[in-house]
C-alpha cells in the first residue's frame, strides 16, 4: 500500500534532523490510534514493514536547518504489510488538521491518498532512490556502526546483509537473495546528519536484477536500515532515448 501526505508548516523551515519529527509524528497517530498496534510495531525490537520518503520543496541546507520554498512538504509512504498499511492510513486519517508541535514550528497534515502501486512481472527494474540509501555493518560486539556509500567495495556486500535481515522479518525464504544484483546507473555517494554524526550513504538510479517476489517486496516494503532513511522504489519503463531527468517519480 503506498499513501501520499501532505503537511503544511507554520514556517517554511525544518530542523536538519527533521526525520526525528517525522518519526515522534508516526508514532504519536498509532498511539492515539491504537496502543496495541503500536506495541506490536514499535516495541521488541521488531522489524518495521513499511519505508517513508519526505519531499520538500526546493530545499536550502545549512548545518543546522532546511530552509523550503514554501511551507508545505509531503510524505511517500510504503507498507508491504496490507493489513498494517490500512490501520496507519486509518490512524493517519485521525491527525488530519490536528496540529503537531515542532521545535520553534509545527506540522499539519492536510491531504492524504492512497497511490495505485504497479505489479512487478520482470526479474529486472530500473529505480530511482527518493530518499538517501543507507548500508550499515553493524557490530554486535563492539555495537560499532559503519556505513558504506556507492564508492565503497563492501556496499552490495552488506546492501545484501541489511535486506536479508529484512526479509528475515518477513518470514520470506532468504534464498530469494541468491541472484541479486544491483547496478547504479546514475548514482553517488553523499554524506548526510544522521542522529547528531555524519555518515556516508548513496543516491541516485539503479537496475535491480533479481527473483521477482524479491523485486515486488523491495517495491512495496523499500530498503530499510535506519528509521526514516528507507527508500522507496518506483518502477519504470525506459526506452534508450529517454533520460532519467526527464522523468517523473512518484
Amino acid at each position: 500500500m503506498r499513501l501520499k501526505l501532505v503537511f503544511r508548516l507554520e514556517n517554511n523551515t525544518l530542523d536538519i534532523q527533521y526525520r526525528k519529527s517525522i518519526i515522534s509524528w508516526i508514532k504519536h497517530a498509532l498511539q492515539q490510534y491504537d496502543e496495541n498496534l503500536f506495541q506490536e510495531i514499535y516495541n521488541n525490537n521488531n522489524k518495521k514493514t513499511f519505508t517513508f520518503a519526505p519531499i520538500l520543496s526546493k530545499p536550502k541546507f545549512n548545518k543546522k536547518e532546511i530552509t523550503m520554498q514554501d511551507n508545505q512538504f509531503s510524505i511517500v509512504f510504503s507498507a508491504y504489510n496490507y493489513i498494517h498499511g490500512l490501520h496507519l492510513y486509518n490512524s493517519f486519517l485521525k491527525q488530519k488538521f490536528q496540529k503537531f508541535s515542532l521545535n520553534k514550528n509545527s506540522m499539519t497534515l492536510t491531504n492524504i491518498c492512497m497511490i495505485p502501486e504497479n505489479k512487478i512481472i520482470q526479474s529486472s527494474i530500473k529505480v530511482k532512490m527518493s530518499s538517501p540509501l543507507i548500508v550499515r555493518n553493524h557490530n554486535r560486539e563492539t555495537l560499532k556502526d559503519l556505513y558504506y556509500g556507492i564508492d565503497k567495495q563492501e556496499f552490495e556486500k552488506y546492501l545484501k546483509i541489511n535486506i536479508e535481515e529484512q526479509i528475515k522479518a518477513e518470514n520470506l525464504d532468504t534464498s530469494l537473495l541468491q541472484d541479486f544484483k544491483i547496478i547504479p546507473i546514475q548514482a553517488k555517494k553523499i554524506v548526510i546528519p544522521l542522529y547528531e554524526k555524519m555518515i556516508e550513504c548513496t543516491v541516485g538510479s539503479f537496475e535491480l536484477q533479481g527473483n521477482i517476489e524479491l523485486l515486488e517486496y523491495l517495491y512495496k516494503a523499500g530498503m530499510r536500515c535506519e528509521e526514516g532513511h528507507g527508500i522507496r522504489l518506483v518502477r519504470i519503463n525506459i526506452r534508450k532515448e529517454e533520460k532519467w531527468n526527464n522523468l517523473k517519480y512518484y
